[in-house]
């Protein structure tokens, strides 16, 4: 049979076109066209009534797989596509769409020999690996697995507490089979404190590691910053990249990454696969930290707002309501608004010159990615490491695939997620949280003798827009002081999954965001900023009493003598508190950008 398709959309080279029996084989052949950005599949036979293709874009896509049949007699060889497109929701009421995992399956089948065909679908899958990890390919590249980089290896922290307590069950059932048919080793650890993955960053070596994830709110990525900040080696630690999976009650850092790939805003579960998409595409964006000092002299890094009054007040007080997740905020931004609290107090700011204002001033669970050893109980520190696992490759095989024709890994790929059994993550404790040098257990991440947790020693870049707290700012800067309802100095689009409240904020755009309303505002005025604040239009509603404008630096002075201050949702010491700006310092995978994620 000629092999004929339409060229595809304008402007898109056909990297690699094919033609490829089903399966399960009932007959059907297909003809593949595989482009920069598209899977382009239409039937052959039996021939449709239309030309109509079925089209996978390849930003929905997680990874590809190699399989062979279990019937030695078949030379056919197989791969396998797992992609999450966006689909009409399957509810009787409602509507939207929502990501569905679908798992496309092709028979190599047109050289006599096992060896000619698995070199054709591991020249397919090479190639689909490469475009969704974002390695450049053309039709005239010689197509491999040498252009692959070895598997990733990621450290998962995972908070079981966070939210309502999800994560370790949406771990299980969302994030492990995505991340296992992205070929992702990982090593899950779960948290048993408050700071238990700051001290665990602070300790490990990081040369094990092509990343380390949060699956939990914002607090853990907070932990692990400053945990990284406080290494001696902090400016080679900090360029660790870093990722979050929302399971907690915040999760707006999630919400940011997701905006960023331009998905639509969505939270739960929706943004859970969308982030672990966006994770399985690996790529970083660099992310700025800002320096903040509190009026003891403690130095701590955020990535994500500093919050007096109204916000600080509505996070902290609603964490009775913890159980609620996210729906916590909302209940209890409306217990706020029946009291409405002013601030007296002093707000100081260095203006990034050049930039407008929108608002001028009015005054351990671990797998392989070969997914070779079944999960077990061993005695580990509520983690299983995947060390030595990826040697395993090669021998692998899945006693439960009990049909002789359904085909399974060949040995240059994983298998599909839908191979693993439905078994729970179960974990046993140690009384300690690091494992002897001399442990036996060879498989725990490594921790450094130099680097065990003591007494804390912030690092970090010099904060040369600041001056100790008890000087005067500098000439440059403006201060206004006056009763407030809330001031926020926010460096990322959202506040909360659902709070869109910084449309113009970039992971690296260099500024702070600070926004204050004035005592005056009314509650019906404050709703209806709330509620515009969802799509982000607030910044579209004149009021004399709301600012925003860009800065480098800040300088908050309460002269009401309670209150609450949160740095990255986390309460700290209340007083005056400063911050300025540092430009890219730390790395935050973001999926969709130029440069991607190292692996080695």
């Amino acid at each position: 049979m000629n092999l004929v398709l339409k060229p595809c959309r304008e402007g898109s080279e056909a990297i690699l076109h094919g033609e490829f029996g089903a399966y399960p084989h009932k007959g059907i052949r297909y003809a593949l066209s595989l482009t920069r950005i598209e899977l382009h599949i239409q039937r052959l036979v039996p021939k449709p009534d239309t030309d109509q293709r079925t089209v996978i874009r390849l930003i929905d896509v997680v990874g590809c797989h190699t399989l062979r049949s279990h019937t030695a007699a078949n030379q056919s060889a197989f791969f396998c596509i797992y992609a999450y497109p966006l689909k009409k929701k399957k509810v009787a009421v409602g509507s939207g769409r929502a990501r569905q995992r679908i798992a496309k399956t092709f028979q190599v089948d047109g050289a006599e020999r096992y060896k000619d065909n698995q070199a054709l679908a591991e020249k397919w899958a090479a190639a689909i690996k490469c475009l969704v990890l974002g390695i450049p390919i053309s039709s005239e590249t010689e197509i491999s697995c040498n252009l692959l980089p070895r598997s990733r290896r990621l450290l998962l922290l995972l908070n079981p507490f966070g939210g309502k307590g999800n994560a370790l069950q949406w771990c299980q059932s969302h994030i492990r089979p995505m991340i296992t048919e992205a070929d992702v080793s990982f090593n899950l650890i779960q948290t048993e404190r408050q700071n238990h993955a700051r001290e665990l960053v602070q300790s490990i070596s990081l040369d094990e590691w092509d990343g380390i994830v949060a699956i939990s709110g914002d607090g853990l990525l907070h932990e692990v910053i400053n945990g990284l900040m406080e290494r001696p080696d902090w400016e080679e630690a900090v360029k660790m990249p870093l990722g979050i999976l929302p399971c907690g009650s915040g999760n707006a850092v999630a919400a940011a990454i997701n905006c960023s790939a331009g998905f639509e805003q969505v939270m739960g579960q929706e943004l859970l696969t969308n982030c672990t998409l966006l994770l399985c595409h690996g790529a970083v964006s660099p992310l700025d930290l800002v320096s903040i000092t509190t009026t003891s002299g403690t130095r701590i890094f955020s990535f994500l707002s500093v919050a007096w009054g109204f916000i600080s007040d509505v996070d902290i007080e609603s964490e009775k309501y913890r159980h609620m997740g996210p729906a916590r905020f909302t209940f209890g931004t409306m217990i706020r608004l029946a009291s409405l609290n002013t601030y007296r107090g002093r707000l100081s700011y260095l203006p990034a010159l050049g930039c407008a204002a929108h608002r001028p001033i009015l005054r351990s669970i671990t797998v392989a990615a070969n997914g070779s050893l079944p999960f077990q109980r061993l005695p580990l520190h509520r983690t299983v490491s995947d060390m030595g696992l990826c040697e395993e490759r090669q021998a692998f095989c899945y006693r439960e695939m009990e049909s002789a024709e359904e085909p399974t890994p060949s040995p240059s790929s994983p298998p599909s997620s839908s191979s693993f059994q439905a078994s729970n993550f179960s974990f046993e404790t140690l009384s300690e949280v690091t494992v002897d040098k001399e442990s036996q257990h060879t498989d725990l991440p490594k921790v450094l003798p130099n680097r065990l947790p003591s007494a804390r020693q912030m690092h970090g870049p010099l904060d040369d827009f600041l001056v100790p707290l008890g000087q005067p700012v500098p000439k440059s800067w403006v201060t206004v002081e006056d009763d407030f309802v809330l001031v926020l100095a926010i460096y990322q689009t959202h506040l909360g999954a659902d709070l869109f409240t910084m449309p113009t904020a970039g992971f690296n755009d260099g500024l702070i965001h600070l926004c204050f309303i004035r005592a005056g505002i009314s509650r019906a005025a404050m709703i209806r900023l709330f509620l515009a604040m969802e799509k982000g239009t607030h910044l579209d509603h004149e009021s004399p009493y709301f600012t925003h404008l860009p800065v480098r630096a800040f300088r908050i002075e309460p002269l009401t003598h309670k209150g609450i201050i949160t740095i990255d949702g986390e309460r700290v010491e209340y007083g005056p508190i400063q911050g300025q700006i540092h430009h890219g310092i730390a790395n935050l995978v973001t999926g969709i950008n130029q440069s991607k994620l190292t692996t080695f």
